[in-house]
C-alpha cells in the first residue's frame, strides 16, 4: 500500500495541466453552476482569460481538484493529506486499512504514493495559481477590478498550496528559519519552459506565503457563492494558521481570527452538526467545506473522515479511537459520540471504542476550516500575549457550546496553553490532525500508550514528522544535487 512508485509521465511541478480540459470538466464547485463555454475547441490562454466567467471557470478547476480522485483512496485531495495527519497523533486509532502506513509514521520516502501525491497535489495548485495570475495579468478582456479580485484568489491558492508544502515537507520553521528544502515558484511553468527552481530557504517560502495571504485578505470580498468557495474570512483563516506556525505575531493572529469568526465567540461556536452525522456545510459555524451532493459532485467511497470513521454504514469501519483520549469527555459532552458496538476491548482493545461523529453518504460535505478552530487560536494568541482573563474566556466559550455543564478550569501558564491545545483535539478529531499540527510547531513528542495497534512515540523534531523529497524531483532538478533526503 505504501511504495508504490509514481509512475506518471509528467513531472510536477514542471507540468501544467491542459487548459480546455479544465473548463470543459471543472465548471461547478457547489450548489451553483457556471456555464460551460460555446465554443471549446483550440482553447487558448486567450479565450480562457478573456472575460470574468471563463477565469471564474478555471478558478473553479482548483477548487474541484480539492475533492479530486488520484490513484488511490488515500490519495485524493486535499481532504486525504488532512486525514493522513490526522492518523498520525495519538487519539486516533487506524485499522490495517488505508492510512494505515500514515498511523505508522513510516509512508515518508521518496518513492513512497504519500510522498509523490502530496508534492505533485501542491505543487500542481501552485502552478494553477501562478497561471492563474499571469493570464489575468496579461489580459485585455478584464477590468481593473475584475483583474484585482482574480489576482487576490490566485495569490490566496499559491499561498496556501506553499504553506501546507512547507508544513509536509520541512520541519519546524523556529529551529532554523535558513533551512533549505523546497523550490519556490511564483510564475507559471511548463515542461516546455521550466527547468526546475532550486530549493530556497524555508524564510524565503514563508515570507511569500505571508505575502500573498495578505494580499489575498485585502482584495478578497466577504461574499461569496457557496461555502466551497474563497472568500476574505477563508483568507484570513488560512493566514490565521500560518501565523499559528511562525508564532512572531500574536496581535495580528488574533485580529485575523476574530475577523474569520466574526468577534463573537460564544454565537461563532453554535453547530447542530454534533451527533448529526457531522455533514452539512450550511452550518453557520463552518466557514469553508467542500460541498457533495451524492452524484456529479461528490468522491463516493475516496478516503475524507466519513468512510474511514463510520462503522454503522457500509465504508471502510478502520478508524478507532484511544481510550485515553474518550476519557477526556465528559457524559454530557455533545462531541462524546464514542461507543463500544464490537465488544473486543477483552482481546482486542485498539477495536474497543468507535465514534459515529461522521454519517457517511455520498452527498456529505467535508469540512475544511470552522469557526471553532478560529475561537481557539483567538484564545492561544492572547495567552501569548498576557491577556489570561480573555484567553480564558474564549476557551470556555467553545467548552461551554459543547457541554451544559462545562465547569471553567481557571488554568493558568502553561496548564491553560496545555488545556487549549486539548481543547483542539477534542473538537476536532479525525478532521486536519491537530495533534500533529500543534506537536509539530510547538516541539513536542506525540506519544502513544500501547494499547494502540502501532504503539511507538514520536520525539520532538524527530524527521518523522515531515516527508522525503520525492525521488523524481531529487533526480530531475539539478538543484537538488548533493541534497541530503533526511
Amino acid at each position: 500500500m505504501k511504495n508504490i512508485k509514481n509512475n506518471k509521465s509528467w513531472k510536477l511541478p514542471l507540468m501544467i495541466f491542459t487548459l480546455a480540459a479544465i473548463l470543459l470538466s471543472f465548471n461547478s464547485c457547489s450548489e451553483e453552476f457556471l456555464e460551460e463555454p460555446t465554443d471549446t475547441s483550440g482553447v487558448s490562454t486567450n479565450i480562457i482569460f478573456a472575460n470574468a466567467d471563463n477565469v471564474q471557470t478555471f478558478v473553479n478547476g482548483i477548487l474541484a481538484n480539492y475533492k479530486g480522485q488520484y490513484r488511490t483512496v488515500d490519495v485524493g485531495g486535499i481532504y486525504a493529506m488532512y486525514y493522513a495527519r490526522a492518523v498520525k497523533g495519538n487519539d486516533l486509532i487506524q485499522a490495517f486499512s488505508w492510512y494505515t502506513f500514515d498511523y505508522g509514521h513510516e509512508n515518508r520516502e521518496p518513492n513512497f504514493r504519500r510522498t509523490n501525491f502530496t508534492w505533485d497535489f501542491n505543487y500542481e495548485n501552485v502552478n494553477m495559481a501562478n497561471t492563474l495570475i499571469d493570464g489575468v495579468n496579461n489580459s485585455t478582456g478584464l477590468s481593473d477590478d475584475e483583474k484585482a479580485l482574480f489576482i487576490a484568489k490566485g495569490k490566496f491558492f499559491r499561498g496556501l498550496h506553499l504553506f501546507e508544502l512547507l508544513l509536509e515537507f520541512c520541519p519546524n520553521y523556529n529551529n532554523n528559519r535558513d533551512l533549505v528544502r523546497i523550490p519556490l515558484y511564483t510564475a507559471g511553468a511548463s515542461l516546455e519552459t521550466a527547468q526546475g527552481n532550486p530549493p530556497v530557504p524555508m524564510s524565503q517560502v514563508y515570507n511569500q506565503v505571508l505575502q500573498d495571504l495578505e494580499d489575498a485578505v485585502a482584495g478578497l470580498p466577504d461574499e461569496r457563492i457557496g461555502k466551497s468557495f474563497i472568500n476574505k474570512a477563508v483568507a484570513q483563516a488560512v493566514l490565521t494558521r500560518v501565523l499559528a506556525v511562525t508564532q512572531d505575531d500574536w496581535s495580528r493572529m488574533s485580529t485575523l481570527a476574530r475577523a474569520a469568526y466574526g468577534g463573537t465567540a460564544a454565537s461563532a461556536v453554535q453547530s447542530s452538526n454534533w451527533g448529526n452525522g457531522f455533514s452539512d456545510m450550511t452550518d453557520q459555524e463552518w466557514l469553508w467545506a467542500l460541498f457533495q451532493n451524492g452524484s456529479d459532485e461528490t468522491n463516493f467511497f475516496w478516503g475524507h473522515a466519513a468512510p474511514m470513521m463510520d462503522h454503522l454504514t457500509l465504508s471502510y469501519s478502520a478508524t478507532y479511537w484511544d481510550p485515553d483520549f474518550v476519557s477526556e469527555f465528559s457524559a454530557t459532552d455533545v462531541r462524546n459520540l464514542f461507543f463500544d458496538i464490537y465488544g473486543v476491548s477483552a482481546t482486542e482493545p485498539w477495536r474497543e471504542f468507535v465514534s459515529t461523529k461522521y454519517a457517511f453518504t455520498f452527498a456529505s460535505d467535508i469540512p475544511l476550516i470552522r469557526k471553532s478552530e478560529m475561537v481557539l487560536f483567538d484564545a492561544e494568541a492572547q495567552y501569548h500575549m498576557g491577556n489570561i482573563p480573555e484567553a480564558q474566556n474564549l476557551l470556555f466559550a467553545l467548552q461551554s457550546a459543547r457541554d451544559p455543564n462545562a465547569v471553567a478550569s481557571g488554568n493558568t501558564g502553561q496548564d491553560l496553553l496545555d488545556e487549549i491545545l486539548l481543547e483542539r483535539k477534542k473538537e476536532f478529531y479525525g478532521e486536519f490532525g491537530p495533534h500533529w499540527f500543534d506537536a509539530k510547531r510547538y516541539n513536542l513528542p506525540i506519544e502513544r500508550n500501547d494499547i494502540h495497534r502501532i504503539s511507538i512515540d514520536i520525539p520532538a523534531n524527530d524527521n518523522r514528522f515531515f516527508l522525503k523529497i520525492p525521488e523524481d524531483e531529487i533526480d530531475l532538478n539539478p538543484g537538488y544535487a548533493g541534497f541530503n533526503n533526511e
